[in-house]
């Protein structure tokens, strides 16, 4: 939720803006074919200590209920989603579209800040295939694009990848943290010392080293990402990859989409594909996402997905005065003289039951409302007028006035 309470003219912009995002999200998700869920706000500590995740247990905010048991303000919604949709079903029974926009609660250990953040994403329960994650990479570049983003770059890769080196050294828990860290941050002159320490064959190391240099066009980074494979499962994945990104590029997509391969699994339960969205001037992604094959098992229970999310107070930070759309117009705005007003607000009622937003002045007041409308209605004792574009057409009955405005819906 929006966090700033103060009553002003501000406040009201901002959360203007807040509710025109979230609306813009909705819409898009819809047409995909998503459904909203939700989640309770408070969870079983235990629900999220017992699986892999990359939340810090101690940035969770703990709660003692009255018999004594430890609960947790919702951290994250992927995991309560999972087990719900676990405790129903052993294995999937169909493919499953939800997405969600809920509060999240975390406190962070590095940064001063609000501990709540609004999430907005989506879970789609399926099997693995190129296609299915491919249009889930574009379900979040169209997200981004109906904001109004213009520099919008997803960067795809592939938890396999990084694994696969991971399984042929020998390091523990806390070293391997050290590799992610390094390779994420592409500090390359670190990164060579850092294995020379342990027992790793040059050619691994120097292979290792490469990685924070795949990045940029999918087709040359996979070209030059063979030439350190050293397993059969990595060409695998690289060959998924390419296969996700030709049907990218049907989507119309090609120039937003880079494969980085120094991208790692940034939460403990991705399994595959991972990706992340950046827009322009904004240092930090604006969502992450991944397949996760595997959350499903540690709850009993087979349920194959990939999903993302977006921080909704990123996307507003990241709009900018270029970027936001104007002021969402209403549907109808509806004029009227003192004699009228009984009829103004039957007409109103009935339009606002058929799901019009309406919004009714006296006439002398017209000049002093600004806020756009689609429709204009002039209710007078002389006659009814409604106005459509640079169209006016008088009307006598509510039915009369329903036909006008279906023709109009109808020529839009």
């Amino acid at each position: 939720m929006y966090n700033d309470y103060r009553m002003n003219d501000q406040n009201v912009k901002d959360y203007q803006k807040y509710e025109r995002t979230i609306k813009t999200i909705n819409k898009r998700f819809k047409t995909y074919g998503y459904e909203r869920i939700k989640t309770p706000m408070f969870e079983q500590y235990d629900l999220y200590s017992q699986v892999k995740s990359s939340i810090n247990k101690r940035e969770m905010i703990k709660i003692i209920d009255r018999t004594g048991d430890v609960s947790v303000l919702r951290p994250d919604i992927t995991v309560p989603i999972t087990k719900q949709l676990a405790d129903n079903y052993p294995e999937l029974p169909n493919d499953l579209r939800y997405y969600y926009v809920q509060d999240v609660f975390r406190q962070s250990l590095l940064e001063e800040g609000s501990i709540e953040g609004t999430q907005a994403g989506v879970e789609y329960f399926c099997e693995t295939s190129a296609e299915a994650d491919a249009e889930v990479i574009a379900l979040a570049c169209h997200t981004l694009k109906d904001l109004g983003f213009s520099d919008i770059k997803l960067e795809i890769g592939h938890a396999s990848f990084f694994h696969e080196f991971i399984r042929m050294i020998d390091l523990d828990a806390a070293d391997v943290e050290q590799l992610k860290g390094l390779i994420q941050a592409k500090n390359i002159v670190e990164l060579g010392p850092f294995l020379r320490q342990f027992n790793i064959t040059e050619d691994i190391i120097e292979a290792i080293v490469t990685i924070p240099m795949l990045y940029g066009n999918p087709v040359e980074v996979s070209e030059r990402a063979r030439k350190i494979v050293q397993t059969e499962k990595m060409d695998e994945t690289l060959d998924y990859l390419l296969e996700v990104y030709e049907i990218l590029k049907l989507y119309g997509l090609e120039n937003n989409i880079v494969l980085d391969l120094g991208l790692i699994n940034h939460m403990g339960y991705y399994s595959d594909v991972i990706f992340q969205g950046f827009v322009e001037k904004f240092g930090k992604p604006v969502l992450m996402g991944g397949r996760y094959n595997h959350l499903g098992n540690e709850f009993g229970a087979d349920l194959p997905a990939i999903g993302f999310a977006c921080e909704v107070e990123s996307l507003l930070n990241a709009l900018t005065t270029d970027t936001v759309s104007p002021r969402t117009p209403i549907d109808i705005k509806l004029l009227y003289d003192e004699e009228n007003l009984k009829e103004s607000i039957l007409i109103a009622n009935e339009l606002r039951e058929r799901n019009y937003t309406v919004l009714s002045y006296p006439v002398e007041k017209a000049s002093s409302n600004v806020q756009n409308s689609i429709y204009q209605l002039l209710i007078t004792s002389k006659e009814n007028i409604f106005k459509y574009r640079d169209e006016q057409t008088s009307f006598q009955s509510l039915n009369e006035l329903l036909k006008l405005l279906n023709g109009a819906k109808g020529a839009m």
